[in-house]
């Protein structure tokens, strides 16, 4: 194993124990000022699960369309809501992703399966992508490897940054 991933992996296993302390904060607010800020066509997001940040009341609460991934056995596909259709990515669009930190430079730590580096990797450059993480998961700096891609900005539950 390489330095730069058991790096990574040290970092998601701290972060993510500390996670399991956190109560259930809102980042709805935030997320919702980002839309009306950006005006996208669409929001993509991913439906939170475990210790991630809560996105189900944004899904709600958002009066653009939305967009949720769906996994599949190495790559991402999205579905509009509330229909189901399968969809592309598109210009104009808002992507927003988990995280389980990101740095200043935009460099972002995911779970390390590589879904969204691979949708990152592949989007029009007009799609704006932040992430989602808490507060504290916001730190100086994410080991980093050659397949990852930056954001653009992060939303925490307390701010709204743009990155790059």
């Amino acid at each position: 194993m390489s330095e730069i991933v058991a790096a990574k992996q040290a970092l998601r296993q701290e972060i993510l124990s500390k996670r399991k302390l956190k109560s259930a904060v809102s980042f709805t607010e935030n997320l919702l000022k980002l839309v009306q800020e950006l005006k996208p066509e669409r929001v993509a997001i991913f439906v939170s699960f475990g210790t991630e940040p809560n996105t189900e009341e944004f899904i709600k609460s958002c009066s653009s369309p939305i967009l949720i991934p769906v996994t599949h056995a190495d790559h991402l596909t999205w579905q509009e809501m509330p229909n189901g259709n399968e969809t592309q990515l598109a210009s104009g669009d808002l992507l927003l992703i988990p995280a389980i930190a990101v740095d200043r430079e935009g460099n972002r730590l995911g779970r390390g399966k590589g879904y969204f580096d691979k949708v990152l990797a592949a989007l029009p450059d007009e799609v704006k992508v932040y992430a989602v993480t808490y507060e504290s998961e916001f730190i100086e700096s994410v080991p980093t490897q050659s397949h990852d891609a930056k954001v653009d900005g992060l939303i925490t539950e307390v701010a709204i940054r743009n990155l790059n």
